[in-house]
């Protein structure tokens, strides 16, 4: 009977020692695996939608139309390129990445998102 007890602690122990090495595949941080198509959409619409267009964002819902999109669309490529936005898009794209530049990896992968969001959504 001690053996099975000792038995236990010790896979109980090995089983936290390894916990904090386990990452999940597919993330969009770190971790292996791509993002799939379905979870682009998903989160390039949460970006767009918590970032871009609120209550507090520089576009209200409302605004957010096919032209404005295909706008939006237009801008975050030119940023992505190392360009500029187009003047009534330039809020909007600084909202998204907080300030950062389009060379920073977080920053690009958001315009990544956000631009295939809108590109399906809209059928730009």
């Amino acid at each position: 009977m001690l053996q099975f007890v000792r038995l236990g602690m010790l896979l109980a122990a090995g089983a936290w020692l390894c916990a904090d090495s386990v990452e999940a595949s597919g993330s969009i941080g770190t971790g292996a695996g791509k993002v799939s198509p379905r979870a682009a959409y998903s989160q390039g619409k949460a970006l767009t939608f918590n970032e871009m267009v609120c209550d507090d964002c520089p576009l209200q819902k409302s605004d957010l139309d096919r032209e404005r999109a295909a706008s939006l669309t237009a801008s975050l490529q030119a940023v992505y390129e190392g360009g500029q936005a187009e003047a009534g898009d330039a809020e909007a794209v600084r909202a998204l990445c907080g300030g950062a530049t389009a060379d920073d990896e977080e920053c690009a992968l958001r315009m990544e998102l956000v631009h295939y969001f809108l590109s399906r959504r809209y059928k730009l």
